[in-house]
């Protein structure tokens, strides 16, 4: 073999060996685990600990489930009594649905079903009394499902978990690439170098244009309009309802069964698709100025959802419809994230407020009066963009925050004289002279007869800054009632319902959940639209 190619052999063995090379010696030389050795001990140690610890975790759940019946059987508090019963079975969830350092227990596996029917049941106990023989009934099955070590188990967790499935080696090359010393130390500069050469922010983002409506034209611009890719793949791929898309679960089903586990519960259900920033702006990712901006899958999907009965707000037609006065407003959405400004946010809350008080005025729902007064405060914050974030560039600072001005909302507080201005529809500006104390926004599950399921698209400005100025708070403001919420960001097609399972007590007393997801979710969302047991 001629001398070259034995050097070009050992210079591609060097550079292949490299990364590996790098990463173990750091890996030795700190405090994180070996990630290199995942892969053998997922396959002959960390089946049989499982099984081990679910064991034990299993006796610690019997064991509180009999102190809690004993304690609940002397008259003590139901809530107080179960906690040792929660925190066993959360412990034993925790260490079940994690077959592997790399894989998670499907949710059609009747284990997973099992241990979130106990979980439900279990939450719901203290509301529901009756519901006692068939929590005790379901905690016994979960005790002698994992109580026991199962040879069997561990063989079919590595068989259908295990190193040779896709999902197992995704999640370690991901785990591999994301903590890689040789990658943390040289990706920043690659993608800074990137970025000046060419332009290219990285491939979680596309880089849009500025516009120019009255001169009809666009023009690119680096460090504004970043764009989110799913939300531009959410657009041109195939609609999830495509036959092309056949493999996708399908969101209206998902939907269509939640409608009716809660209409079970005596509770209504209300849609709410949040239109994605290139729906909204499509000029600004495309270069084209057009008064005409054709319906994306988001809206023909609220359309059937609308066709098949259900309770939906649309709310593409007043976003489009009031980008004519970003000019003196500014715009709906913010210049390097995913989600809306305070404009944004406000004109949805107002939208989603009309569509709540006509189905109480129709008689759909019973929300009661309308008797709290909510004050808005004006407030600025700094938005560091989730979009620019997602770049690696923001360290480099080619990404700068972008101030934006919301408005905090206070509940004002009531004496009787001013409830009763409130009640008979009378001018309160003399009450309000009365009692000008003022709280902060916040959820009440006890009193609101409304419960909020959202993503990101609801914590936004509501739980960060300027804190209570999300479309919550606003839409509390403009129905003048009380309000709960369960936020899950990024997981409002799955995650947010089950952890809706999890706290199935929240639903006493509920007449109306509006479930807020964005539409790049009715793709993309986490975990898919699996059905969740309530």
């Amino acid at each position: 073999m001629k001398k070259i190619y034995i050097f070009f052999v050992v210079v591609f063995a060097v550079l292949l060996l490299l990364p590996f090379s790098v990463q173990t010696v750091a890996d030795l030389r700190g405090e994180k685990r070996f990630v290199s050795l995942d892969i053998f001990k997922d396959i002959v140690y960390t089946p049989f600990v499982r099984e081990s610890r679910m064991v034990d975790l299993s006796t610690k759940l019997n064991d509180a489930w009999l102190a809690a019946r004993e304690s609940i059987a002397g008259g003590g508090d139901v809530g107080e009594s179960l906690e040792g019963v929660v925190s066993a079975l959360s412990d034993l969830e925790a260490v079940a649905l994690s077959v592997n350092n790399y894989a998670e227990l499907d949710t059609a596996e009747a284990d997973y079903k099992l241990l979130k029917l106990a979980d439900t049941l279990l939450a719901a106990l203290e509301d529901e009394p009756e519901s006692f023989k068939m929590v005790d009934s379901t905690l016994k099955a979960v005790v002698a499902e994992f109580g026991h070590l199962s040879v069997w188990r561990a063989i079919c967790g590595v068989k259908h978990y295990g190193v040779w499935t896709s999902r197992y080696l995704r999640a370690f090359e991901k785990k591999v690439e994301d903590e890689n010393a040789l990658v943390l130390k040289f990706r920043p500069q690659y993608q800074l170098a990137v970025w000046k050469l060419f332009n290219d922010p990285g491939e979680k983002v596309v880089l849009g244009s500025d516009c120019d409506p009255e001169k009809n034209n666009c023009a690119k611009r680096p460090g504004r309009w970043l764009f989110y890719r799913q939300d531009v793949e959410f657009l041109v791929q195939p609609s999830p309802l495509d036959v092309r898309s056949a493999k996708l679960d399908n969101p209206i089903q998902a939907i269509l069964k939640f409608r009716d586990q809660l209409k079970a519960k005596g509770v209504e259900l209300l849609v709410v698709v949040t239109p994605g920033k290139p729906s909204i702006y499509p000029e600004r990712l495309t270069g084209i100025v057009d008064s005409i901006v054709a319906p994306g899958h988001g809206k023909m999907i609220l359309d059937s959802l609308t066709s098949l009965g259900l309770n939906t707000v649309d709310l593409y037609t007043p976003f489009l419809a009031a980008k004519k006065y970003d000019e003196r407003f500014g715009p709906l959405y913010l210049d390097d994230d995913t989600h809306w400004t305070p404009r944004g946010a406000e004109l949805a809350a107002a939208v989603i407020a009309g569509s709540v008080l006509q189905m109480n005025a129709a008689g759909v729902i019973d929300l009661g009066s309308g008797a709290l007064r909510y004050v808005p405060v004006d407030s600025s914050a700094d938005r560091m963009g989730d979009i620019g974030e997602m770049s690696g560039l923001n360290k480099f600072d080619v990404f700068k925050p972008q101030q934006v001005t919301g408005h905090v909302v206070y509940q004002q507080a009531m004496d009787e004289r001013i409830l009763a201005s409130r009640l008979l529809d009378v001018d309160d500006s003399v009450a309000l002279e009365i009692d000008t104390t003022m709280t902060p926004f916040k959820d009440d599950f006890r009193k609101s007869k409304i419960l909020i399921l959202g993503d990101s698209f609801s914590r936004i400005y509501q739980t960060d800054a300027p804190v209570n100025a999300g479309w919550i708070a606003h839409f509390a403001r403009n129905i003048s009632r009380p309000v709960s919420s369960i936020v899950s960001d990024g997981g409002a097609s799955t995650l947010v319902r089950e952890k809706l399972a999890r706290k199935a007590g929240v639903l006493k007393g509920k007449k109306l959940l509006i479930w807020e997801f964005v539409e790049r979710d009715l793709r993309f969302g986490a975990e898919g639209w699996k059905d969740v047991i309530f």
